[in-house]
């Protein structure tokens, strides 16, 4: 039996283990943070590989995500550097007190674009891709006259559950106090017309693989949002590109302040990257059937021809991504099935450059800054499938392409960013396994 020391020390430990429990389920939000520094400060020591270039040797620290997460994007204010994950984890990425890069988790408020209900209604029919596609493609932070502080933007299917069909949908929050990274109430601004269903293609169900979502700052009204055509192309599914009733295989200009918008260029398949230089030129990335990747010069009112045209053709010879249907014949000819221009492109908006092999492009900047000076006004183009950066000399007065450098990176990468100082940062691809987290690569000039 206890005596009576013995039943106080139990009182005691009992109370103790009563409020820790108490405390850490009211103070979740704290513990995670604790969580996320004891694991940084454990793995996040920076991986280093130097590569050379042309002109310059590369610096490349890698940092491992703490969290397993598909999409997402990276933004910085200053020195700062943001992400957010496809399923809505944010993080802030900067040097802590030991001068270590390391990641902080942000509690902020997840907007609700229904991503667990629309994984429950469909991960029998579609599997993994119902967790993997749907959820947040971009985030962007910007100033606009408009608003008193900084705004942050996040692109991302929203699932209607009612209806049972998605779409592509764009939230504003305004930062109002940077310091601690409070936000206001989510708004939501711009939802794709025409919801989606699952089996808008057949072979293919669910191709939110081509659904772009890339969000850039167009003015201080306004910003441009890239709609990809989820492989509605005419041979897969019901052509949409070249339909102005709908927002796929659009670029759309959204008003932030009253919510209107409408299409700016059209003839798109899967816009992947958007960029605006200084001198307002629009520069877009965009995914083709095989070596049809294209950079465009993205003017108003254009048409970007698909998919009626396309420098590329099928993956086998055949429909591009099945492997029953219009099988040619003669395998040695490549085409694409409703190609209308013979692969010349004529009567359409032409690309300023077009891949011949796989190159899988993702986001692209151009690089305004000093610190890699012979790189100054250069379009740098990420890449999934080559898992390479493509830097090319663009000739602005003709139009033209002068020069290109492949810098292999050996990782897929899915944004580009650069920083104030001229770094550039990259955020790569998760891998197959869940331990293979996507990663964020900081690129300066080595010392060695």
């Amino acid at each position: 039996m206890f005596n009576k020391k013995n039943l106080i020390l139990f009182f005691i430990w009992f109370i103790t283990i009563l409020i820790t429990l108490l405390w850490t389920f009211e103070n979740s939000d704290k513990v995670q943070k604790l969580k996320d520094q004891i694991k940084n400060e454990k793995t996040d020591q920076k991986i280093e590989k130097v590569i050379n270039t042309a002109y310059y040797s590369l610096n490349l620290k890698k940092f491992k995500i703490p969290v397993y997460s598909k999409y997402g994007g990276i933004e910085k204010i200053g020195e700062k550097i943001y992400y957010i994950s496809g399923d809505l984890d944010f993080y802030l990425f900067q040097k802590n007190k030991k001068d270590q890069y390391s990641f902080t988790n942000l509690p902020i408020k997840k907007i609700n674009n229904n991503k667990d209900k629309f994984v429950n209604k469909n991960k029998v029919i579609i599997g993994e891709k119902a967790w993997k596609f749907f959820g947040v493609k971009d985030v962007l932070i910007e100033e606009f006259k408009t608003f008193e502080n900084k705004v942050l933007i996040i692109s991302s299917l929203y699932y209607e559950e009612i209806k049972d069909c998605y779409n592509m949908s764009v939230y504003l929050t305004e930062i109002v106090n940077e310091d601690i990274f409070k936000i206001s109430k989510w708004k939501k601004i711009f939802s794709s017309e025409m919801c989606l269903k699952i089996d808008l293609t057949k072979k293919t169900k669910f191709a939110a693989a081509s659904s772009g979502g890339r969000i850039i700052k167009f003015n201080e009204d306004n910003v441009l949002l890239s709609i990809g055509d989820f492989y509605a192309d005419g041979v897969n599914g019901p052509m949409l590109s070249q339909d102005l009733n709908n927002d796929y295989g659009k670029i759309i200009k959204i008003n932030i302040n009253n919510k209107q918008h409408e299409v700016f260029s059209f003839g798109h398949r899967n816009p992947q990257g958007l960029y605006i230089d200084k001198d307002k030129n629009i520069f877009s990335s965009e995914h083709g059937p095989r070596g049809g990747d294209e950079i465009n010069l993205i003017k108003k009112d254009k048409n970007y021809g698909w998919p009626y045209a396309t420098y590329g053709t099928n993956y086998n010879s055949y429909n591009a991504y099945s492997k029953d249907l219009q099988k040619s014949n003669n395998k040695s000819k490549r085409v694409w099935p409703v190609d209308e221009t013979n692969n010349t492109h004529d009567n359409y908006t032409k690309p300023i450059f077009s891949w011949g092999d796989t190159f899988g492009a993702s986001n692209l900047i151009v690089y305004e800054n000093e610190y890699f000076d012979k790189w100054k006004k250069n379009l740098i183009v990420s890449s999934l499938a080559a898992k390479k950066l493509a830097r090319f000399v663009y000739d602005y007065e003709n139009n033209s392409i002068l020069y290109l450098e492949n810098i292999i990176i050996d990782k897929r990468i899915r944004d580009i960013i650069s920083l104030d100082n001229g770094n550039i940062v990259l955020l790569t691809d998760i891998g197959d396994d869940v331990a293979d987290h996507a990663e964020i690569i900081m690129i300066s000039k080595s010392e060695n």
